[in-house]
């Protein structure tokens, strides 16, 4: 079987392509290796629905709850502090399994055809298309589309991105506890039904971490993200630093007399595109599949939206490498990315991590107790951050040396 554009993964990433190329009067098949889109995703996110304005009828996208407060919290040793930010519109807490099928059926809508429980095995190119084997046979394509996730064994064995390595990847764990919609509104004191709220949390031990809670509308999740290198090196697992979170936050207390629904682990990029390749022929890469990840702002679901939609227009377009690379480059929700990266790198480093935790902690308690004398100020450290975040400093592309933008 022939179609103008074969798309691999129906996430965000995915969906977000072939709903791109479909509406442009392609042919389009998406696959799913999945029983349905979803069902192989960490279910539940917290999303800004301006990412998705631009490409679906959000008039339909099915949230959980809205979210009217973002905390953010940080535990260092002997302190903790919390900061509510009052939020007005567009944040919402999703179910992964409820939003990717979502996302594929307004696909369909646009005419694509979606196919699951398909595993692609590979793509190989001969000629002028492109022959993608699956476990059910074998279609062609003149392009193709990988929005496979994290874990791209199809561009890694196609040769056009690396495997990721611990240096470069965080292990996230997950939990999901079930109670009914009116002991969630209690315990979190909601005033109606559709009222949610969001953790941000910051931590130092055992190991640094960051951590985050959803509610939904009959659960609340829980998960903490950890540097594969910390914790390879402290030979510790992901879900003992889960249960500290919890036990530091009174976390078992909230959910008392829940049931446990969901544990789970997640593989986050924190590289990736530019330094991968994102293209190789007429094979366009998205989403998790080369990195696009923000960490500084808990984002992957909207950088990977963007990147499909760009890869969409470039399978539809059958733009060269070197163009889609460009238009990725262009994109905000990329380039927000790309540009994060190099603080990105600082931050997660072990030292760092735990002395903005700690030296956040000790200014704001400074500041109640009008004592600063625990305050300890590595001026150089934040200059350089600073400087970073801000873009005036970057990292050079292939070394470690740091310099200056003119």
């Amino acid at each position: 079987m022939k179609f103008d554009i074969v798309v691999v993964g129906a996430g965000p990433a995915g969906s977000s392509a072939a709903i791109t190329a479909a509406r442009g009067g392609a042919k389009v098949l998406l696959l799913e290796r999945g029983p349905e889109p979803g069902s192989k995703n960490v279910s539940g996110a917290m999303i800004r629905l301006e990412d998705f304005s631009s490409v679906y009828d959000i008039a339909s996208i099915p949230i959980e709850r809205k979210v009217k407060n973002v905390d953010l919290i940080l535990l260092s040793n002997s302190n903790r502090t919390r900061i509510s930010v009052n939020v007005e519109s567009n944040l919402a807490t999703v179910a992964r399994l409820k939003l990717d099928k979502w996302m594929a059926q307004q696909a369909e809508k646009a005419g694509a055809l979606l196919i699951t429980k398909t595993t692609v095995l590979g793509v190989e190119r001969e000629g002028n298309e492109y022959k993608v084997e699956t476990d059910r046979g074998e279609v062609r394509a003149d392009r193709v589309v990988l929005a496979e996730g994290v874990n791209a064994l199809v561009s890694m064995k196609a040769n056009i991105r690396p495997d990721l390595t611990p240096d470069h990847a965080v292990q996230t764990v997950k939990e999901v506890y079930s109670l009914n919609k009116d002991e969630v509104n209690k315990r979190f004191g909601f005033k109606a039904d559709d009222e949610g709220v969001s953790w941000r949390i910051l931590g130092t031990d055992p190991v640094p971490y960051a951590g985050f809670l959803y509610v939904y509308k009959d659960a609340v999740a829980i998960g903490a993200g950890i540097p594969m290198k910390i914790l390879i090196k402290r030979k510790i697992t992901p879900y003992t630093v889960l249960d500290e979170v919890k036990e530091r936050l009174g976390f078992n207390e909230l959910v008392k007399g829940a049931s446990l629904r969901e544990y789970s682990a997640k593989v986050i990029p924190e590289y990736g595109f530019p330094s991968w390749k994102a293209c190789s022929g007429k094979v366009y890469l998205a989403g998790d599949a080369i990195g696009l990840v923000d960490p500084l702002t808990f984002n992957g679901i909207g950088p990977a939206v963007a990147s499909g939609v760009v890869a969409g227009k470039a399978a539809l377009e059958s733009y060269e490498c070197s163009k889609y690379e460009s238009e990725l480059m262009k994109n905000r929700e990329v380039r927000r990315v790309v540009n994060g990266r190099p603080l990105v790198k600082e931050l997660i480093e072990e030292e760092n991590f735990k002395y903005y935790v700690k030296t956040i902690n000790d200014l704001l308690h400074g500041w109640v107790y009008s004592d600063f004398s625990k305050v300890k100020l590595d001026t150089a450290k934040l200059l350089k951050h600073l400087l970073l975040g801000m873009g005036y400093l970057s990292h050079e592309s292939r070394g470690k040396t740091l310099h200056f933008k003119i």
